[in-house]
């Protein structure tokens, strides 16, 4: 499975190329990540055709991710714009499932899973690199306003949170494979973690600052040495306060009436969109409809006049417009299934499960920003989530196993 494996890898390492996009005669729309995804899948076919193997499907997410394909067929139903709909579903759900059962099934050593993580490092890189370059331009030109929207490169995105999202749980992964080690090349973990740490922090994204303090402290709290650690997290985050710039932002942030804080207005959009699911419970607003959806509901809290969010900006009220009430069974069941796998294995020993240590830090950082933001519907995000559980897997799910086997059984 040569050709294919090396096609997960790429993938990982092309997620920003969803902004390259075409039509096939004009009329079927593509990306650049869908073309590398599609030859990915394709040398898999080929290859497992050639060893007369069938494709492994069995994984504790299986039937979960039976049930999100339904929610989405409904939620295409139910959405009054199909096209947009298909599209959603296609690009955010049906091929980043896909690509996670082929990366299931072709990452076969701690070596492959090193490499997959070497493939999001360069995307996150990328996203990394762009920042800096987006950030100078704004100190060159004196237009940075801490205010406003703080620069962003424009060819990835134009909100700044969505770099800090992208590269929250590739920091942790970083941070966790550099302090717990299990790999070949440790110096590339721990400068992964500076280069993507550096460009993450510089987001400003205040959702992001929240994701890396947590992961700091968990990362701490499971370490031999959480002491130490732990002091040196509170002096590092004592002096990141002390920085004009950002303790400008989150001073921004504690004042509700200060115009720059943007919890108010999510908190707005949260109560909007919860009388949304009150009137439509089980299906939501259908796939690609929420922010039309979401307007007379906004109208009643009197913010007529801002109602471009594409999604609520919080994980769970996400699945649960886009997918109704089944997309928000798939995502709590998805969260038991992590705990049930990764918990285990780490309370076992994170020194001795290394990369159960950083997956665990990974999916903090997801999860923790998942409460103020969107971490999963964008191209890229969506990849990025099913490669990580893809590591999850490979990678932990074995050694779980294990250690269940190994208990004593209970005395009578």
């Amino acid at each position: 499975m040569r050709w294919s494996r090396a096609g997960v890898f790429l993938t990982a390492a092309a997620l920003p190329a969803y902004v390259l996009r075409g039509s096939l005669l004009g009329k079927l729309p593509f990306t650049g990540l869908e073309v590398v995804l599609a030859l990915t899948v394709l040398a898999f076919a080929v290859e497992s055709w050639r060893q007369h193997r069938l494709p492994r499907l069995d994984t504790p997410f299986t039937v979960l991710i039976a049930v999100l394909l339904v929610a989405t067929v409904i939620g295409i139903a139910v959405s009054p714009d199909k096209r947009d709909a298909l599209g959603i579903a296609k690009a955010y759900i049906v091929e980043p499932v896909i690509y996670f059962f082929v990366a299931v099934n072709v990452l076969r050593s701690s070596w492959d899973w090193e490499r997959l993580a070497y493939g999001l490092y360069t995307s996150g890189a990328v996203v990394a690199i762009s920042q800096f370059v987006a950030l100078g331009r704004a100190l060159a030109s004196h237009t940075l306003n801490l205010n406003t929207a703080p620069p962003v490169p424009n060819w990835l995105w134009t909100n700044n949170n969505f770099g800090g999202i992208f590269l929250d749980p590739l920091v942790a992964l970083a941070l966790g494979l550099a302090l717990f080690g299990g790999v070949r090349h440790p110096r590339v973990h721990w400068a992964m973690l500076v280069l993507l740490g550096t460009g993450d922090v510089l987001t400003l994204s205040r959702g992001s600052w929240l994701a890396l303090v947590v992961i700091s402290l968990v990362a701490a709290a499971i370490h031999p040495r959480r002491r130490m650690l732990l002091v040196a997290w509170v002096v590092l985050a004592a002096v990141a306060l002390l920085l004009p710039p950002i303790r400008h932002r989150v001073e921004n942030e504690l004042n509700p009436n200060n115009p720059a804080n943007s919890m108010v207005s999510r908190v707005h959009l949260w109560h909007a969109t919860l009388n949304l699911i009150a009137a439509h419970p089980f299906q939501g607003s259908g796939l690609a409809n929420y922010q039309q959806e979401i307007g007379p509901y906004r109208a009643q809290l009197h913010e007529v006049a801002n109602q471009t969010h594409v999604y609520p900006d919080q994980l769970e009220l996400d699945f649960w417009v886009e997918l109704g009430v089944m997309g928000l069974i798939f995502l709590l069941g998805f969260i038991v299934e992590l705990v049930r796998y990764l918990g285990p294995v780490v309370r076992a020993g994170p020194m001795a499960q290394p990369w159960a240590a950083a997956l665990v830090l990974a999916w903090v950082g997801l999860l923790v920003h998942g409460l103020v933001d969107s971490p999963y519907w964008k191209n890229d995000l969506a990849v990025e989530w099913w490669a990580l559980t893809a590591l999850l897997v490979v990678a932990v799910v074995p050694a779980a196993r294990q250690l269940r086997l190994r208990r004593p059984p209970a005395r009578p």
